[in-house]
């Protein structure tokens, strides 16, 4: 039902969509210093004016919620609020490198559009607003409001919908465009957390990788004395061979300092990088060091954090479950300074997981002697089967003839912590669009079609029985 009247709305009005979507682009909306009034910045307020300006202007009512989110509301012969469609109007720093175009100015080319924010998060949010609008000018009526949720705080941490559900209750059913297609029903949950011992050493002097905690490090250093880098040799052969792992030594003033390079990645897909930690602390523990206590409780960390295992087996907490998967588990900083071993590592859960079943690593590190600080979130899940997930599939499928599914993921969106929420759109699966770096673009076809889908969506779920 109004498969053809939506999709010759949102054709016939492509031009103008991209003339709205380079006015938003054009505006730097990267959080910037308070000022009165406007919690992250000028241009975060600036690029919701505008946006809750074009919404007003294609008729529906508008609110600005103390430039944190604004708020778009549509519903005929209202009986109350059904959906949210939440997406965000901020975007990370527009950075160096671009080269087809400026950031902040859209270029259209071959079919997509670039700019800081094409597809991270103004397109998708442009997208909901004309699938209002089609459902708007073509009279389709819905008896359930539906709200479109616009915030200004997305990537510096989401006070903005902190703020928002504490002003409002949940909607019944909430998705997001800021993800991928087909839908994300499942965000697994997360427990990361401190490993630390006191001990002095005076053997191995200096140990230190990693920059984030959800990073898999890219590389690690080292100093040891007492032994040259030509008697670490053979151990750093094997070590290069077995991990892949890029390995430079230099013999200075009695102190070998050593370099392992990897392979960065995000923590919840470990598999895509070369950990240097991992890396390194196998090769600490093959070195032939005389006098280090220290050695043997880095090798008690290694036996632990296995290099290229990824799913914490030797650690003792592997789980999986049919819906979303294995856990993941990733060392991702380490340093030894002032006689204090400190490391952090970072785990994503699956359903299954329990704080009980969590707690099997810290019986294991208490072995040897290591103290374990920890936390543990939940995952966020949506039954597959649910009306609502399989309703937005469905207008997924009529539009685009693909195939619609689920899909668990280690990350968290929009959405995470949203009762009954799910990620919907707009990227797609195996195209790289260059998030948060230079060359971000998006698929005109797929933002069109994205507009489509929700305006479906809104039909299917809001309708007028």
């Amino acid at each position: 039902m109004y498969q053809k009247q939506i999709k010759e709305y949102i054709e016939a009005h492509r031009d103008e969509f991209l003339q709205d979507l380079a006015r938003l682009i054009a505006i730097d909306s990267t959080n910037g210093p308070e000022a009165p009034g406007k919690p992250y910045g000028e241009g975060p307020a600036e690029v919701l004016d505008v946006f809750l300006e074009l919404a007003a202007a294609y008729g529906f009512h508008t609110e600005n919620w103390d430039y944190r989110v604004g708020v778009v509301s549509f519903g005929t012969d209202t009986e109350g609020r059904k959906l949210d469609i939440v997406a965000h109007l901020d975007i990370v720093p527009v950075g160096e490198g671009w080269t087809v175009t400026e950031p902040l100015d859209m270029k259209e080319v071959d079919g997509k559009v670039y700019g800081r924010g094409t597809i991270d998060d103004k397109g998708p949010a442009l997208a909901g607003l004309y699938a209002m609008r089609a459902i708007r000018d073509l009279n389709i009526p819905l008896k359930d409001e539906v709200r479109l949720v616009v915030g200004c705080d997305e990537e510096r941490g989401g006070s903005d919908m902190q703020y928002y559900y504490t002003k409002t209750d949940y909607a019944p059913m909430t998705f997001s465009p800021d993800a991928d297609y087909p839908l994300i029903n499942i965000e697994k949950g997360r427990f990361f957390g401190e490993i630390s011992l006191e001990l002095a050493d005076d053997v191995i002097k200096e140990l230190k990788g990693g920059m984030v905690i959800n990073a898999v490090p890219s590389s690690c250093y080292a100093e040891v004395k007492g032994i040259t880098a030509e008697e670490a040799s053979e151990a750093t052969k094997d070590i290069h061979e077995s991990t892949g792992t890029d390995i430079a030594m230099i013999d200075e003033d009695g102190v070998l300092k050593i370099s392992v390079s990897g392979v960065s990645a995000h923590a919840s897909t470990p598999e895509g990088g070369n950990n240097a930690i991992t890396a390194m602390l196998k090769l600490l523990k093959e070195l032939p060091l005389q006098g280090s206590q220290l050695q043997e409780k880095i090798g008690a960390v290694s036996e632990l954090f296995v290099h290229g295992e990824f799913h914490g087996e030797s650690a003792g907490i592997f789980m999986e479950d049919k819906e979303s998967g294995k856990i993941t588990v990733s060392l991702d900083l380490i340093e030894y300074k002032d006689g204090v071993l400190r490391a952090g590592f970072d785990s994503r859960t699956p359903i299954c997981a329990t704080e009980e079943k969590l707690d099997v690593l810290g019986e294991r590190l208490n072995v040897h002697g290591f103290r374990l600080e920890s936390n543990v979130s939940a995952p966020h899940y949506v039954p597959e089967d649910s009306p609502f997930v399989q309703t937005l599939l469905r207008c997924y499928e009529k539009v685009t003839g693909k195939e619609g599914y689920c899909i668990a993921i280690g990350g968290g969106t929009y959405v995470h912590n949203v009762p009954n929420g799910v990620a919907f759109g707009c990227a797609v699966e195996g195209v790289d669009n260059h998030l948060h770096g230079p060359d971000e673009f998006a698929e005109i076809d797929v933002l069109l079609d994205s507009a489509m889908i929700f305006a479906h969506a809104m039909v299917e779920l809001c309708k007028n029985d």
